[in-house]
C-alpha cells in the first residue's frame, strides 16, 4: 500500500475552495468543505476538463465544460453527461499538512477530447435476474436518453430485463462527436462509443440493432417491429430522438444533397468530402455551423446559406450570432443569409466538357455552386410509429407530466419529451445531449417506482444545457428561452470573453457565455437553486460565482 504524501497545508483552503495538486505524480483535486477536506479524481470523467477550473456548491463540484457534476466527498456522479464517478482517495490531517494517499493503481491522468477516465468509478449496478423480476422493460432508440436509462434501471437496483433497441447499426455512441471532432478528423471511432462491447452484455442489457420500430400499442403494452416479434412491455420508453427534414423543394433527394444525425451520415459524408472543393451547407444554427466549421478544417470551401440575418439568431440573438459568423469568416466561410432556397440543381462546372457534375442552389435571383450540399435544417420527432395516441402533439413530439410519463407505463425522453419545465411553467421540448440524458435517469427512476408502492415517483426538475464549439469558439448556453424580451451582455463580444443574460417576464431565464466557463457553471448551480439575480444585478454586472457562494450560505 502507497504512503500518504504531503499535497498542502491545512490553511491553504478556505471553506468551500479546491484546488489541483499532485500526489505522487497523480493530479487530484483537493476540495474544503465544512471544515473537512476531500480529494478525488483531478479530471471530468467525460472528456477530461480539469475540474479545479469549475465551481465548487457545497459538495457538489460542476464540470466547467459540460457541466458534469460530482460529489467531492465520494467522488459520487450526480449529473450527466459524465459516464463514471470521480475515484476518492484517503485523506489525512497531521498539524497543519494536509496527507493524501493515492493507489498504486492510480493513473497519471489525461487530458483532451479522446479522454477516457483510466480510474473513473463505474456506478454500482444491479445484475440482471429473471427469477427475482420478471418484467421487461424496452427501451426504443440508443441514443442518450434510452442509453442513460439502461444505466440508471442498474444502479437504482432493477434486476429485471432490460432490452435496448435501435435502428442504427452500432451500438450506443457520442453523437455530439459526429459535426465537431469526428467530422473534422479529430477523433475515430473509438471516440464515439459511450461504453466498451463487453458493459451492456456484463450488466444485462440486451441491445438490439438494425430493428425498426413499426408500431406502439400503449393499450396492450406491445411494440411490434419490421422484423421479428412483438413485445410486449411492462414499462416502456420512447427516447428515438428526431428525423433530420429534409426542405420541401425540388432536388432536396438529389444524389450529393446529404444529411447528417448518424454514423452512417457522417460516414457518407467523409468519403464523399475526400475529393471534393466545395461543400454548401444549408442552415446556419447549431448542425449547420458545427458541420462548417469540421469540413472547413479539412480544407473545404464552405457556404452557409440560411434564413436568419445572422447565424443562431433565433436561439442566441443577432448580437452573439455575430460573434460565430465573424470567427467563421475569419476562416474563409462565405455566407449567404436572409435568402431562401427555391430548389437544387445538377449543373456541370464546364457544360462544354465532360467534367464532373455540381449542385446548385438557387436563391432567388442568386445562387450558391458546389460538390455538394449538406442539409442542416432541423429535426422532427421519430414517432411516426404512434398514431391518434391523446399525448401525441401535432409537431410529432409526445406530451407527458412531470414525472415523463405519457400514459401507464409508459415514458418519453429526449427529443421526442414535451414537458412541464418548471422554471417557465409551460411544456416545452428541447433538443440537447445532456437533457436527454438528464431525461433518461429521471425516467428510470419512475419506470421502477410506477410498479413499486415503497418507492415515490419523482419529478424532473433538471437545469437544461448545451454547448458548441466552432470557428475557435466554445459556448456553454444554460436555462431556456424562446421569447425573451431582453438580453444583456455582460464583457467582450469582439474579445469573445463575455456572458448574454436572456431575459423572459422580468427574469433572466437563461445565460450563454464564452470564455466564462465559471461563470457558466456557477449560474447552473443558482438556477437550480432557484436564486438567479435579477436582471437589474446583471445590467450593473453581478459577480456570479460569489452569488452563488452567497446563495450557499443562505
Amino acid at each position: 500500500m502507497s504512503d500518504f504524501v504531503r499535497v498542502a497545508a491545512a490553511s491553504d483552503l478556505a471553506d468551500g475552495e479546491m484546488r489541483q495538486v499532485q500526489a505522487d505524480g497523480t493530479d487530484v483535486l483537493l476540495s474544503r468543505v465544512d471544515g473537512v477536506y476531500h480529494a478525488c479524481t483531478a479530471f471530468c470523467t467525460h472528456y477530461g476538463a480539469p475540474l479545479a477550473t469549475g465551481v465548487l456548491d457545497g459538495t457538489t463540484v460542476v464540470c466547467p465544460w459540460h457541466h458534469a457534476a460530482f460529489d467531492v466527498t465520494s467522488g459520487a456522479l450526480c449529473e450527466p453527461p459524465a459516464p463514471d464517478a470521480l475515484r476518492s482517495f484517503e485523506v489525512r490531517i497531521d498539524g497543519d499538512n494536509v496527507l493524501v494517499r493515492v493507489p498504486p493503481d492510480a493513473d497519471d491522468h489525461g487530458e483532451g477530447i479522446a479522454y477516457r477516465e483510466s480510474d473513473g468509478e463505474t456506478p454500482a449496478m444491479a445484475s440482471a435476474s429473471a427469477s427475482e423480476d420478471d418484467r421487461v422493460f424496452l427501451l426504443l432508440g440508443a441514443g442518450a436518453a434510452a442509453e442513460a436509462c439502461a444505466e440508471a434501471l442498474r444502479t437504482e437496483g432493477y434486476r429485471g430485463r432490460i432490452v435496448l433497441v435501435t435502428k442504427e447499426t452500432r451500438p450506443p455512441y457520442d453523437r455530439t462527436k459526429l459535426s465537431k471532432a469526428y467530422l473534422a478528423g479529430d477523433a475515430g471511432d473509438d471516440a464515439l462509443r459511450l461504453r466498451d462491447g463487453s458493459f451492456y452484455e456484463s450488466h444485462g442489457i440486451e441491445v438490439w440493432t438494425d430493428r425498426t420500430v413499426t408500431k406502439l400499442d400503449p393499450d396492450t403494452q406491445t411494440v411490434t417491429f419490421e422484423n421479428g416479434n412483438p413485445v410486449t412491455y411492462d414499462a416502456a420508453l420512447v427516447a428515438t430522438g428526431g428525423t433530420p427534414r429534409r426542405l420541401p423543394v425540388k432536388g432536396a433527394d438529389l444524389d450529393g444533397v446529404l444529411l447528417l444525425r448518424s454514423w452512417e451520415d457522417a460516414q457518407d459524408l467523409l468519403r464523399r468530402t475526400e475529393d471534393v472543393a466545395s461543400v454548401a451547407v444549408i442552415g446556419a444554427s447549431f448542425i449547420g455551423m458545427e458541420t462548417a466549421s469540421s469540413l472547413r478544417a479539412r480544407g473545404v470551401e464552405v457556404t452557409v446559406i440560411g434564413r436568419e440575418a445572422t447565424p443562431f439568431e433565433a436561439v442566441l440573438g443577432p448580437e452573439v450570432g455575430r460573434v460565430f459568423q465573424t470567427a467563421a469568416e475569419a476562416k474563409g466561410v462565405s455566407f449567404r443569409l436572409g435568402a431562401s432556397v427555391e430548389r437544387i440543381e445538377t449543373v456541370h462546372a464546364d457544360p462544354d466538357a465532360d467534367t464532373p457534375r455540381r449542385l446548385r442552389v438557387a436563391l432567388g435571383d442568386a445562387a450558391v455552386e458546389a460538390d455538394l450540399v449538406v442539409l442542416g435544417v432541423g429535426v422532427e420527432p421519430a414517432t411516426g410509429f404512434l398514431t391518434k395516441a391523446p399525448f401525441l402533439r401535432d409537431d410529432g413530439g409526445i406530451g407527458v407530466d412531470r414525472h415523463l410519463r405519457a400514459a401507464p407505463g409508459l415514458f418519453a425522453a429526449g427529443d421526442v419529451a414535451v414537458f412541464p419545465e418548471p422554471r417557465l411553467g409551460r411544456p416545452v421540448r428541447i433538443e440537447h445531449w445532456r437533457l436527454a440524458q438528464q431525461h433518461g435517469r429521471t425516467a428510470a427512476r419512475n419506470m421502477i417506482a410506477e410498479g413499486d408502492p415503497t418507492m415515490s415517483l419523482v419529478p424532473f426538475e433538471s437545469v437544461p444545457f448545451f454547448w458548441t464549439g466552432q470557428f475557435g469558439v466554445s459556448l456553454r448556453y444554460v436555462g431556456h428561452a424562446e421569447d425573451w424580451d431582453e438580453v444583456i451582455v455582460d464583457g467582450s463580444l469582439d474579445d469573445r470573453e463575455f456572458v448574454a443574460a436572456y431575459v423572459e417576464d422580468g427574469a433572466v431565464r437563461a445565460l450563454a457565455a464564452v470564455g466564462r466557463d465559471q461563470d457558466a457553471a456557477a449560474f447552473h448551480r443558482l438556477l437550480a437553486r432557484d436564486a438567479v439575480p435579477s436582471p437589474a444585478a446583471f445590467r450593473s454586472g453581478v459577480d456570479l460565482q460569489q452569488a452563488l457562494r452567497d446563495a450557499g450560505e443562505r
